[in-house]
Parts: C-alpha cells; sequence; structure tokens
C-alpha cells in the first residue's frame, strides 16, 4: 500500500509509537532524529556518535528481514538506477515507511543534481494518485539548475508541494517504470504535446530552458 502524505504526519506516528525499531537509510551527514539506526553508502560515523551507524549500499543492506518497524528513505530514490532493487529491499528489512523525493521539476532546478552518481540523480519519481503507484522515469536536464541546494529550504513553507513527493508506504511498495515518454494533453482545441525520449539523449550542446528576463 502506498498513498501520498506529508513529513510532520510520518514524523507524529514514530513519535507516537516509542518502542519503534527506526531506520534513516541514505542518512547523510544530518539524518532524522526520530532514527535509531542510520545507514549511508559513504562513512557517516562521526555524524552520529551516540546512535548506530552501519556504511552500506541502499540496496544491499545487511539488515534482517523485517528488522525496522519503520525506515525513512528521504531523498534516496532518486539517486538509484534500477528503482526494482531498492523498494525491494525496503520492503524486506521494513515494516512501513516514509518516501520523500524531489519533483521533476525541483529536481531540475536545483544545482548539483546532474552530476554523475552517486551524489547526481538519475530518476524522476512521481506518484500516479489513479493507480496509487509510484512511478519511476528516466532524468534529463530540461531547465537551467539555478538554485543553490543550502538556499532552497528558505521555499519549503511556501512551496513544498511543488518541490517535494512525499509517501507514505505499509507492508508493500506498489510502483511502475515507465518509459521516457512525456505528454500533456490539454482537453481544448490545442493538440496533445507528447516528446518521445527512449533511446535518445539530449545534446550536450543543448541550452536548457530558463525563464526569460521580464525586468532589465
Amino acid at each position: 500500500m502506498v498513498e501520498l502524505t506529508s513529513r510532520e504526519h510520518m514524523c507524529e506516528m514514530v513519535l507516537n509509537n516509542p518502542d519503534w525499531k527506526v531506520l534513516d537509510l541514505g542518512c547523510g551527514s544530518d539524518g532524522m532524529r526520530l532514527a535509531n539506526t542510520y545507514a549511508d553508502y559513504e562513512d557517516r560515523t562521526q555524524s552520529y556518535p551516540n546512535n548506530r551507524f552501519v556504511q552500506t549500499d541502499a540496496c544491499k543492506t545487511p539488515f534482517e528481514d523485517k528488522e525496522f518497524d519503520f525506515v525513512f528513505a528521504i531523498h534516496l530514490l532518486e539517486h538509484i538506477d534500477n528503482p526494482s532493487d531498492i523498494c525491494s529491499e525496503l520492503m524486506r528489512i521494513g515494516k512501513r515507511g516514509f518516501i520523500e523525493v524531489p519533483t521533476p521539476f525541483f529536481d531540475n532546478f536545483v544545482l548539483g543534481n546532474s552530476n554523475p552518481p552517486p551524489h547526481g540523480h538519475v530518476k524522476w519519481v512521481t506518484f500516479d494518485s489513479v493507480k496509487k503507484e509510484i512511478v519511476f522515469k528516466p532524468r534529463y536536464q530540461i531547465v537551467a539548475e539555478s538554485a543553490v541546494p543550502a538556499d532552497t529550504t528558505f521555499l519549503l513553507p511556501f512551496f513544498r508541494d511543488s518541490m517535494h513527493v512525499e509517501i507514505y508506504w505499509e507492508n508493500t511498495i506498489d510502483f511502475r517504470i515507465d518509459e521516457a515518454i512525456f505528454s500533456w494533453a490539454p482537453g481544448n482545441s490545442d493538440a496533445p504535446h507528447v516528446v518521445d525520449l527512449r533511446g535518445k539523449k539530449i545534446p550536450p550542446n543543448t541550452k536548457p530552458w530558463q525563464p526569460r528576463k521580464i525586468w532589465k
């Protein structure tokens, strides 16, 4: 089961269950304080001196089956090339959890996301509210990067729904992997817009889109 949620609601759920074993997978250097186990691809031991830290590949962790009552996976899935691997591992080690990813537009907007793995992003991750599925598509740099990551926290209180997709899962993670076909059907006299990028790459000399300046 997967459904849209909010980070606040997830934190409240964990707070109301103090006996839970909680993992922050892909924790970085400033993970969720509600976790009691932290894991990351890089060695972050010094960031968690009073907690259990495990250095591991997120898709091949050393944890036991269903070891955790709750797993935070915040800004992790967009880094993983094979969605099946990470979704399977989350379901294996956890009973439920929270997934947070950037929206495709916000992903393009922030400096550094086009970098190669492991720090750059390789997937766009969205949520199909009709089929109740997480949707993975290849990532493309369409919009010019123009925001420093640290500066974007100022925008969160105003535009969080435009910046992040926040998902709760329990028992199972329903997902699908779509091909690189992007479309929009306006429903008026305009023709549908379809961009098929299957098997294609945007030429490196193509300039990403950026807003026109309306002031001097």
